[in-house]
């Protein structure tokens, strides 16, 4: 008998905007566990955080179909028809309670918590909260409670794993770099089609809100040697950044002295577009990801702190966080901010991180990535392992010996 699975998560975006990297997260799992779990099928949730609607619209998206429901529908969700499912595989995102915190994804159903199962497993999830905010915080019993109801709960940082270890069930909880990088991306990409960019010299792709991207713009434009070698072109990567805003704020700016991408794309086909680029600058975790991935130069503005980070705890694990530009260091903050830098002070602050770009080689990214894909194999393992075991499926096929840290 075929054993349902449900995969419940923010994989169509935030509030349903289609965002690339929460659909590359999809991807990763359905591959993943579709290989280790060949008699199973598998039903897709994506929770919008701020739709306001009742029970499930469903959608098509790059021929997966994503069953949409709102935060206020979550819990009702959860105690009815996700109980029905033979195993709960739940992450996509910043799901462990960001604020406001959406229960489906803290288990907060009586009905559910009080239920033998379905077993509950999450997918790298990640939380933004600090060590002190998960241990003696609001969300604290929340965290306590998911954590003894569900059977394994990997986390993309060692913070969140140190943090919620904190909190009793310490050998459920593991630390899992994100699902993303076991892609294989030219066959995630195959068969997606995109129009190829007119090619003269380089190509840096550059998506950015709009209030970094004067300053970085500005910086590229004063650096003639820069611009012999590269054409530069500004893209939409995310509607939840709002990044189209970015790229008419420059095209009024620098007019056809620059290329630019006018519209958003559907998500795999961002990433497609994104693997004509021989250089990228981006502010998202997943454009990070899908440079690396790519095996491109890349620089990455993080917005987060050093602790919390998720793109310094990627980075550290590749020795690589001089590829980092930290959004407030740069001056690149909120324009209200008082600390922002404008003008030549800007431009000056980014001749360093535009030579880091111009000096890292282009190459083959799988050569760096064998440890953290093994700890990736040993995640996913654990998880099939365990709705094998819970729901009597044949065991997942020989497992790596590997765990997850």
């Amino acid at each position: 008998m075929q054993r349902r699975v449900a995969l419940v998560g923010m994989y169509g975006g935030y509030f349903g905007e289609r965002n690339p990297g929460c659909f590359l997260i999809l991807e990763a799992a359905l591959r993943a566990l579709g290989r280790r779990l060949p008699d199973a099928s598998f039903d897709i949730y994506s929770e919008d955080a701020i739709g306001r609607f009742h029970g499930v619209r469903s959608e098509l998206v790059h021929g997966r179909e994503l069953r949409y429901f709102s935060s206020q529908w979550g819990q009702t969700l959860l105690a009815t028809s996700l109980m029905g499912y033979d195993a709960l595989v739940l992450g996509g995102d910043i799901i462990l309670a960001p604020p406001p915190a959406p229960s489906v994804f803290l288990l907060e159903s009586p009905a559910f918590l009080a239920a033998p199962g379905p077993p509950v497993f999450y997918n790298a999830a990640h939380s933004a909260l600090s060590r002190e905010e998960i241990v003696d915080g609001f969300h604290t019993e929340r965290l306590r409670g998911l954590c003894k109801r569900a059977d394994y709960v990997g986390v993309r940082t060692e913070h969140v794993r140190d943090a919620l270890r904190e909190l009793g069930c310490a050998d459920k909880v593991a630390f899992c770099p994100d699902p993303t990088l076991s892609l294989d991306l030219h066959e995630v990409l195959r068969g997606i089609e995109v129009p190829r960019l007119k090619r003269e010299k380089k190509i840096l792709g550059l998506s950015v809100m709009a209030h970094f991207v004067e300053g970085i713009v500005d910086a590229i434009a004063a650096d003639a040697s820069f611009l012999d070698e590269y054409d530069l072109w500004v893209y939409p990567y995310s509607r939840q950044y709002n990044h189209i805003e970015a790229v008419l704020r420059i095209q009024q700016k620098y007019g056809d002295r620059f290329h630019y991408i006018e519209r958003y794309q559907d998500p795999l086909a961002t990433f497609a577009l994104m693997a004509q680029f021989d250089a990228s600058i981006n502010d998202t975790y997943h454009g990070t990801i899908a440079a690396l991935l790519a095996g491109i130069p890349f620089l990455v503005i993080d917005r987060e702190d050093e602790v919390r980070s998720r793109s310094r705890n990627l980075l550290r694990l590749f020795s690589w966080e001089d590829r980092i530009v930290t959004a407030r260091r740069h001056g690149l903050t909120d324009p209200a901010d008082d600390g922002l830098l404008l003008g030549d002070a800007l431009v000056e602050r980014w001749r360093g991180p535009l030579q880091t770009l111009r000096e890292q080689p282009r190459g083959d990214s799988s050569k760096d990535l064998g440890t953290v894909r093994a700890i990736i194999d040993a995640h996913f393992d654990r998880i099939a392992h365990g709705i094998a075991a819970s729901s009597g499926l044949t065991d997942s096929p020989a497992r790596t010996g590997a765990r997850p840290a």
